[in-house]
C-alpha cells in the first residue's frame, strides 16, 4: 500500500508539473504573438509616416490664424487718444495708473 500512495503522490507531481508547463507555454505564445502584431503594426505605421510621435508627421503645418483687430479706443481706462497718437508718431509714450479713490 505504501508503495501505491508514493507512486500516486509522484504522478500527481508530475502531472502538475506537465500541466504547468503547457499553461505558460499558451499564454507565452499568446504574449508573443501579440508582441509580434504590435510590432507589425507599428512598422507599417512608421512606414506610412503616420505616427503621432513622427517628427515628419503628415498632418500639415498647424493654422495660424490672424490677429483679431482690439479698438482701444472702445475700452475705457487710463489710455487716452493723446497716449494712442504719442505711441503712433513717436513709438513711445508713457502713463501713470492711479488707484480709484475709495469712500
Amino acid at each position: 500500500m505504501q508503495i501505491l500512495d508514493n507512486l500516486i503522490i509522484l504522478a500527481l507531481i508530475v502531472l502538475s508539473f506537465i500541466a504547468g508547463l503547457r499553461v505558460d507555454n499558451h499564454y507565452h505564445q499568446k504574449a508573443d504573438l501579440d508582441r509580434k502584431e504590435a510590432l507589425e503594426k507599428q512598422f507599417i505605421r512608421l512606414r506610412a509616416k503616420a505616427d503621432a510621435d513622427d517628427p515628419v508627421r503628415p498632418y500639415g503645418t498647424p493654422q495660424v490664424l490672424p490677429p483679431i483687430p482690439v479698438n482701444y479706443s472702445a475700452h475705457a481706462g487710463p489710455i487716452t487718444q493723446e497716449f494712442m497718437d504719442e505711441l503712433k508718431t513717436t513709438g513711445k509714450a508713457k502713463t501713470s495708473f492711479r488707484k480709484p479713490a475709495t469712500k
